[in-house]
């Protein structure tokens, strides 16, 4: 059944529930979760549902030594292990006009948490990604897949120079929710963790209402609005 253009949703593709809360609006279907095979199987049924575009947005790690926590990237490309995707250039590019203070730049998909500064050095060297995050990569797969428009935009979190404490991976729950008795048992563990992850707090505080303000610029259908030109998905 064909779907009017004005009733097709952007699908966005994020990564933790609080990403999924900021994203909701008028026009927009979120994505959530840490389990891939859960999160492909959602995103290849919203998208055979009908859909305007895929957007990947949430937090990022920073690779770029440049990038502080709370700045804002929109990706020129989204690179992975097997191969790198271009975004839509208009869709960017309408992004980067409405978030004047955002940089362009690719962004690296890991299927794993990128932990620590050697990691994030090496990955910045080998690739020319400016950050890294872990749903950009599926989301670019399944736009390809399905001929849609796909951009990502993604807020620094933690930056280049500091790496991710065990204590702050563990709390993470397969369902994009966060479990904080986890995290606090691994500090009992591991009272080292303590301080850096007083540091990720704050920097997290600083990227969500980056994050917020980001989509509160966007408005409807994040800023993917011209229906003439861009393609419909029909099943």
């Amino acid at each position: 059944m064909k779907m009017l253009f004005d009733d097709a949703p952007v699908i966005v593709a994020a990564g933790m529930a609080f990403e999924a809360r900021i994203a909701k609006g008028s026009g927009v279907r979120a994505v959530y979760g840490q389990k891939r095979e859960i999160y492909l199987k959602k995103l290849h049924e919203f998208a055979r549902a009908g859909a305007r575009g895929i957007i990947s947005f949430g937090v990022a790690g920073g690779l770029s030594p440049s990038l502080k926590p709370g700045d804002v990237v929109v990706a020129s490309s989204v690179v992975t292990a097997k191969g790198s995707f271009l975004t839509d250039p208009r869709w960017s590019q309408s992004l980067q006009n409405a978030l004047k203070h955002s940089v362009s730049g690719p962004i690296f998909a890991a299927d794993a948490t990128v932990m620590t500064v050697l990691e994030k050095e090496a990955l910045w060297k080998g690739t020319g990604a400016a950050a890294v995050d872990m749903e950009s990569g599926a989301a670019a797969e399944v736009a390809e897949h399905h001929g849609l428009p796909f951009a990502a935009l993604r807020v620094i979190i933690d930056p280049a120079h500091r790496s991710i404490p065990m204590s702050a991976t563990v709390g993470a729950r397969e369902n994009g929710t966060t479990d904080a008795l986890a995290v606090i048992r691994s500090l009992i563990r591991r009272p080292h963790d303590l301080g850096e992850i007083i540091r990720l707090a704050n920097d997290a505080r600083r990227a969500n209402q980056s994050l917020f303000r980001c989509r509160q610029a966007l408005g409807p259908f994040f800023s993917l609005l011209d229906p003439l030109d861009l393609p419909l998905n029909v099943e």
